[in-house]
């Protein structure tokens, strides 16, 4: 008896990714060294206006391969400047390369690293000394312009005194150290950290039930980062509980609009960085033909 069903429902997911447990040990290790909440500029992440070049966050993502090893170093770079002034970082390639639970960190983890500090220094994100053994590793302002790192808190502090802007232009977010210590910077993809910052800054530092939402337009005038690169980051961060997407109106109290426009909004669930990391994709169903003209029992 020939079958006549038109398809059959399978169901299928994608492995669950957890951070190693050498990589937590190694983060619970770094985490003597670094600041209970790392500081970041805002100018890192985004730029006042559409003619000023991408910010750094894109330009690191869009330097060619190794974008995210390069974000995660430099992001772990500053979480570790517990002064307000930048301190010399005697690391070796290979404890970065287990933090970042990259694979292979004694061999291939480690030139990993080795790259992406190059591009750094290139670029003027860091200062590098080279020694017998160890690089000494400076960190540089987040503009990439090669002027020397403060901390923003101090920087804005001692600026306010005297100019408005220039509290402004240090303005930073604030990045949980439980970001590094359960995990999480090990598991997020480049494109999902660099969206896991974006709603930080959206997020103003306000409460966490905020409704976040932004327009195509005003993603790419503000930070630069593309379409794929903005749904692949914000699906990974639903996966991993950092982030709730709903649908909503954004005119709803708009008293002559002809009719609702609804928009995807998200909300920072950063109480989930409290928690052990892990990125969840939801199961899919894919639809499988049936073949034609075999019958039950037929291989």
């Amino acid at each position: 008896m020939n079958s006549e069903d038109p398809v059959q429902a399978e169901r299928t997911s994608e492995a669950t990714r957890a951070p190693s447990a050498r990589s937590l040990k190694m983060a619970e290790s770094a985490a003597r060294l670094g600041r209970r909440r790392a500081q970041v500029r805002y100018t890192f992440v985004e730029r006042f206006t559409h003619a000023e070049e991408p910010p750094p966050l894109a330009r690191m993502l869009r330097g060619g391969r190794g974008g995210q090893v390069r974000l995660k170093l430099y992001l772990s770079y500053l979480w570790l400047q517990k002064d307000d002034t930048a301190r010399e970082l005697a690391i070796r390639h290979n404890a970065w390369a287990t933090l970042l639970d990259l694979p292979d960190p004694e061999k291939a983890g480690a030139r990993r690293i080795a790259d992406a500090q190059a591009w750094l220094e290139e670029h003027r994100f860091i200062d590098v000394t080279r020694t017998g053994r160890l690089n000494l590793v400076t960190v540089l302002d987040e503009t990439g312009r090669g002027e020397p790192w403060i901390a923003p808190g101090a920087a804005a502090k001692k600026e306010k005194e005297s100019s408005d802007l220039g509290a402004l232009l240090h303005r930073y977010i604030q990045i949980p150290q439980t970001f590094w210590t359960h995990g999480h910077i090990a598991v997020l993809s480049g494109a999902a950290v660099a969206m896991f910052l974006t709603l930080l800054c959206e997020n103003g530092g306000l409460g966490e039930d905020r409704a976040l939402w932004f327009s195509p337009r005003e993603a790419e005038s503000r930070f630069a980062l593309s379409e794929d690169t903005r749904s692949k980051g914000l699906r990974e961060l639903a996966h991993a509980g950092l982030v709730t997407t709903k649908r909503r109106p954004v005119n709803e109290t708009d008293f002559q609009a002809e009719a609702l426009y609804m928009r995807n909004v998200h909300f920072l669930r950063l109480e989930r960085l409290a928690e052990p990391a892990a990125v969840t994709p939801r199961r899919r169903v894919v639809r499988v033909p049936r073949q034609r003209g075999t019958s039950a029992g037929t291989p």
